[in-house]
């Protein structure tokens, strides 16, 4: 079982935090971070899940640059720092 690491990066936009992982166009949003963080991982859950069974996950992984992901691969998700405005 191989693993993939998915960065996510943070943003301070007016008066909240936005976590988005811009290459697969998922993004979460809340004050404080931890609500945007949180936001995102449940996005990026149903993310996965909506391709689970449609043999699709690995194509799409594979076009944004993460090849050779199949159901047996782990996705961890990595939060960078705030980038403060």
């Amino acid at each position: 079982m191989g693993t993939v690491v998915i960065s996510a990066k943070i943003e301070m936009i007016e008066d909240k935090y936005v976590a988005k992982i811009d290459e697969l166009e998922l993004e979460g949003e809340g004050a404080p971070l931890e609500a945007a963080q949180d936001e995102l991982i449940q996005v990026m859950r149903a993310w996965i899940e909506s391709h689970d069974g449609t043999d699709t996950l690995s194509d799409v992984l594979a076009d944004v640059g993460y090849p050779d992901v199949d159901e047996e691969t782990e996705v961890q998700l990595e939060f960078g720092e705030a980038a403060l405005s």
